[in-house]
């Protein structure tokens, strides 16, 4: 059954009280569970690791491992070999990735005595240590570039376990189960800039994360790191969810593209790119300054979250505020996408993004579809305008989204670029 917010939901805030989302139930219904016995899994972790959202300040954190081999590990998590694939196909893929959980405090990270060390948090002291040695076979592993063989041993056999773990914002993965223990039976291989940034104790998240991206750490690494506790100041070093984790990624990559796209010479031109992946279409405009940015967004009859009006986010050349509460973290993902791409051609100039999502998206694979589609569309031909009148006519004509210009804050026939008015 789909309700009229549920677009507004997307199954993360329990508005229609079902407990557990009906549609991503759905959802799970589609998949064929993962078979399996046994209370151990034995396997190649790509690497990956996952830190749960639910009972904060205490957490799950644990590895993801596949029981079944695969060629190349390493592909279950790169958004650039999932992206070739159909949707039901990433599923299969990725629910071969059995994912452990252990409770541990969000404190625990922070903590610098010797490794094994029981952290003096709210939990028994057997569970501290052996939550201890778990989070550091966790960390070890998400320093690493390659995969590592991992033993995982459950608590129960995983003929027990739940089906898919399905999200709108994380990559879809397999069933998890409760941990006893995890073995890594390889040393991680680390590159040199995440050995120096994991290591600073005195350098920021932020700082830390800017850097690794800067030296060609991808992403995914960089929310692994920043979800275990790898990166920031000595003993304010916390387990971060990983779902905040990419948002929080997105966002701090994004303001530091932003910082210097502020200084570069003002873009003279209207550009228009389009782009289009699982159902999920975009049209992405460009304009002359100053900086500000817009996401338009729209769930259409047949969708995953079903059909919905036409929301929006947005900031002006001063940025956010608070949290794009109604795009969420594809607002992240989108505009870290952008600003690349303003920051490759050398200029500087306002943004916005239309997206309108069909029914062949049937089921959420994340928001690296929204940054992988966007950075791809921005690789392809631009149609260029001399005014913004002509970019307007033309996003009116190619656009599948009805309404969108009385949502729209930037994208109109008015050519005063006054700073005030976007403020």
């Amino acid at each position: 059954m789909v309700f009229p917010y549920c677009h507004k939901c997307k199954g993360t805030k329990d508005l229609c009280g079902s407990g557990r989302c009906p549609l991503l139930e759905e959802v799970r219904g589609k998949i064929q569970p993962m078979a399996g016995t046994g209370r151990s899994v034995d396997g190649a972790s790509p690497p990956s690791v996952f830190v749960g959202s639910f009972g904060y300040p205490k957490l799950t954190i644990g590895p993801l491992t596949s029981p079944t081999p695969v060629p190349i590990p390493e592909r279950l998590e790169r958004s650039d070999f999932l992206y070739e694939r159909s949707i039901g196909d990433i599923y299969s893929i990725r629910s071969s990735l059995v994912r452990g959980k252990y409770k541990v405090d969000v404190g625990t990270a922070g903590n610098t005595g010797p490794k094994g060390s029981a952290p003096l948090y709210d939990i028994e002291p057997k569970m501290q240590i052996r939550g201890r040695k778990i989070l550091d076979s966790v960390q070890e592993l998400s320093l690493s570039s390659r995969h590592i063989e991992t033993e995982m041993k459950l608590t129960r056999d995983l003929r027990k376990i739940e089906p898919v773990s399905v999200d709108a914002i994380t990559m879809p993965m397999g069933p998890s189960v409760d941990l006893r223990s995890v073995s890594l039976h390889e040393n991680a291989k680390v590159p040199a800039a995440v050995e120096r940034s994991s290591s600073d104790d005195d350098v920021t998240a932020s700082v830390a994360t800017v850097e690794m991206y800067d030296s060609g750490i991808p992403t995914d690494h960089l929310v692994r790191l920043l979800s275990v506790g790898m990166m920031g100041e000595g003993r304010r070093r916390r387990l971060v969810p990983t779902r905040w984790s990419i948002t929080a990624v997105d966002d701090t990559l994004s303001l530091d593209k932003k910082e210097k796209v502020l200084e570069l010479p003002p873009l003279d031109r209207y550009l228009l790119y389009e782009g289009e992946r699982f159902g999920n279409h975009f049209l992405i405009a460009f304009f002359p300054p100053p900086f500000r940015f817009e996401m338009m967004e729209q769930w259409q009859q047949g969708s995953l979250w079903g059909e919905g009006d036409v929301i929006i986010d947005h900031e002006g050349p001063r940025g956010r505020k608070n949290y794009a509460s109604k795009i969420t973290g594809a607002y992240y993902a989108a505009r870290l996408s952008a600003l690349e791409h303003l920051e490759m051609i050398r200029r500087c100039g306002g943004i916005s993004v239309i997206r309108w999502i069909t029914e062949e998206y049937w089921a959420p694979l994340g928001v690296w579809v929204i940054r992988e589609t966007v950075r791809r569309a921005l690789k392809g031909e631009a149609l260029e305008f001399e005014d913004m009148g002509s970019l307007v006519r033309t996003v009116d004509r190619k656009c599948g989204m009805k309404g969108w210009k009385k949502k729209t804050k930037y994208l109109n026939n008015r050519e005063d670029t006054s700073l005030d008015r976007f403020l």
